[in-house]
């Protein structure tokens, strides 16, 4: 009896660091923002375009990263941790996975009513 009470507050104690220490990674890792762009050359995004707010940044020079190459023409998908500068998880997507709102003000039509 005594012996399973011992490893019932061990058990115990266990699933509570697990859930604390959940906790503080789930609000560590904040929100992210993603973007998507159309790359000029190998190193920079000719437009990037925020999946949040649609805002247009143009000539954005991306880091080099292993695994990451990019050529003229490539669309990319971008994301950083809010606040932050740098992406940390940046790779090559096709043009259909560009959400359509974006990719019309990647090819400036914004303008195009009755599309």
């Amino acid at each position: 009896m005594k012996n399973k009470k011992g490893f019932a507050i061990i058990l115990s104690a266990i699933m509570v660091i697990v859930a604390v220490v959940l906790v503080i990674m789930m609000m560590s890792s904040g929100q992210k923002e993603i973007y998507y762009g159309y790359m000029k050359n190998s190193t920079t995004a000719e437009k990037v375009i925020s999946e949040k707010d649609h805002e247009v940044e143009k000539n954005v020079k991306l880091p080099a990263e292993s695994g990451f190459s990019p050529k003229h023409g490539d669309f990319v998908k971008l994301v950083k941790s809010e606040g932050d500068e740098s992406f940390s998880n940046m790779k090559v997507v096709k043009h259909d996975d560009v959400p359509h709102g974006l990719m019309m003000k990647i090819h400036d039509m914004g303008g195009m009513k009755g599309m």
